[in-house]
């Protein structure tokens, strides 16, 4: 099951990609049902996809808002009506923020209520792409609610930009056995369907997770935006759910044992070391991720840097049980400049270069050691600003941030 919430600024790039589905389809496995929820400018319609062609199974009519978690959560039971099955995967389609909230204007300059959470998205409820006021959204909490009213997913795939955060996975834990999706943000032309469409035919859920991830990164399109922009690649990683609860215990133990102030602030900046950085890789910004506080960071990055070798090393075993798949996407200091990925003007640093205070995505020094391919919120001083929500007790809303030991912690 495939839901395009596309009713917003990528509505172009959702035709195109709708289109690379019915191209795929022509080599889907005879026993693979692919059923497609398709928001854009238009009345949403359901479509059955097979053999090169699509069928409209169902319009609606009036429209609805895609983000509204009743309508989404009857979507996808009309889908699994319209074709049972033994068992069911989905991919989410859209606009993500993964865990975080904006205040006013986010990111994407879409107007929407303080503390609003705006997570996965965005339905301008117009019909009008120079519309964009009042974009509604879903957050984690009320989807994983959708979720789990339906039989447990194979996988689950956001092709939408920052959602593979442990926040994220395990809030839908008890919805799907895999996950897969970026830490970072993903272009607009998604992943390459005219291939990956066949994947989700393949039997083994953890192998299509990973055949699916592969795919993406060897994405065609990526030689143009990598030549044009001097790109490498889209940061992402297979997550299996099976033993998060280890790794909840695993950090929460973890961060017992970092000594430090209180309320504990857990070290993201530092002298450039052996790990060739100056500071933790990042993902996201609050409010906007061109002008905030840097946010989402690296969880691996992060445990590496604030733990002892040993406890690390306790600590990395149960990461490594649930993060089982995220491929080094390579050094990407140096790239050039790139405002497709957001960040400060910093572009270069190293160990015989000048320490800087703050990096940006297009200067992360990516190493097998340091990235983790999963992204987690710490709270730290900086969040309780005024000028943003206090994301140190927004985050409250989610099962993670209350069980880790935050709030032991002096938050």
């Amino acid at each position: 099951m495939v839901y395009f919430n596309a009713e917003n600024n990528l509505y172009s790039a959702a035709t195109t990609d709708l289109n690379e589905l019915v191209t795929g389809s022509d080599k889907l496995a005879s026993d693979c049902n692919l059923l497609v929820y398709f928001d854009v400018m238009s009345n949403p319609v359901i479509y059955k996809i097979a053999k090169g062609k699509k069928e409209v199974l169902k319009t609606f009519d009036p429209d609805i808002d895609s983000s509204d978690p009743d309508n989404m959560l009857s979507v996808f039971q009309t889908m699994i009506a319209l074709s049972p099955s033994d068992e069911y995967a989905t991919v989410f389609w859209g606009h993500g923020d993964g865990p975080i909230i904006a205040n006013g204007t986010n990111s994407l300059d879409l107007d929407i209520a303080d503390n609003e959470a705006n997570s996965y998205g965005a339905d301008y409820n117009s019909n009008n792409e120079n519309k964009s006021s009042n974009a509604t959204w879903i957050d984690i909490p009320q989807l994983a609610s959708v979720m789990k009213q339906l039989p447990k997913q194979e996988f689950i795939f956001f092709d939408a930009c920052c959602m593979q955060s442990v926040e994220v996975a395990y809030e839908l834990r008890n919805c799907t056995k895999y996950l897969i999706g970026a830490t970072c943000e993903t272009p607009s032309f998604g992943a390459p369907y005219s291939t990956t469409t066949r994947l989700f035919g393949i039997s083994d859920a953890e192998t299509a997770a990973k055949a699916i991830l592969d795919d993406y990164q060897n994405n065609s399109t990526w030689k143009i935006w990598q030549e044009d922009y001097k790109i490498n690649n889209v940061c992402m990683s297979v997550i299996k759910t099976e033993n998060i609860e280890e790794l909840l215990t695993a950090t929460s133990n973890a961060l017992q044992t970092i000594s430090g102030t209180t309320p504990l602030e857990l070290t993201t900046i530092f002298n450039s070391d052996e790990h060739d950085a100056t500071s933790c890789i990042y993902y996201f910004k609050t409010n906007g991720y061109r002008y905030g506080y840097p946010i989402l960071y690296d969880m691996n990055d992060v445990m590496l840097h604030n733990l002892t070798a040993e406890n690390y090393s306790v600590w990395r075993n149960a990461f490594d049980k649930v993060v089982i798949y995220h491929p080094n996407t390579g050094d990407i200091r140096d790239t050039g400049n790139c405002d497709w990925f957001g960040g400060d003007s910093y572009s270069t640093f190293g160990k015989n270069l000048p320490t800087m205070s703050i990096k940006n995505f297009r200067s992360f020094y990516l190493s097998d050691e340091t990235y983790g391919g999963v992204s987690f919120f710490m709270p730290r001083s900086e969040y309780a600003s005024q000028t943003y929500p206090n994301m140190n007790t927004r985050m409250y809303d989610y099962e993670w941030c209350q069980k880790v030991g935050w709030k032991d912690l002096g938050w």
